[in-house]
């Protein structure tokens, strides 16, 4: 159930996150303030996994759950700002693209409309545009709702 990838002499892999993780997650990688709990409920629940470089230092993280319309729903994506743009999210999205972890045949996730990093990983990975949520922020940038269709 391991993604792992080289990249120039760096191994990436990705395995489901603990409890000892969410310090490192949220004074590196996610500082907002609902965080901490988001992660204790979506360890508790098995839904949160991690990006690993070297098997020990914690890259980025992925929440994968089915709260949407019962549809597996990767509701966080989250790469450390200097291990972006190296193949991180995709490897994480990647890892959780397997039938081990998504058991629906499709796979949602969102980004905002100013996210075109996220955008452009989810063209790489052959998503598609389904929807567009308007108002979901109060900063005014519209959610982007994507789907691909995997193996089960």
């Amino acid at each position: 159930m391991s993604q792992i990838v080289e990249t120039k002499n760096d191994i990436i892999s990705c395995r489901l996150a603990t409890g000892d993780d969410i310090n490192v997650i949220c004074t590196s990688i996610d500082e907002r303030a609902f965080i901490p709990a988001f992660l204790e409920r979506s360890i508790a629940s098995s839904h949160c996994h991690v990006a690993l470089l070297n098997g020990s230092l914690i890259i980025g993280y992925a929440v994968l759950d089915y709260s949407f319309y019962a549809q597996a729903f990767i509701a966080m994506l989250r790469i450390h700002s200097s291990y972006r743009r190296r193949g991180v999210g995709l490897t994480l999205m990647k890892y959780l693209e397997q039938p081990v972890l998504c058991t629906t045949k499709k796979l949602f996730t969102s980004t905002n409309l100013s996210n075109l990093p996220m955008q452009s990983l989810l063209a790489k990975l052959q998503y598609k545009l389904t929807g567009i949520i308007h108002n979901l922020d109060d900063d005014g940038d519209p959610e982007l709702v994507y789907y691909k269709t995997v193996a089960i």
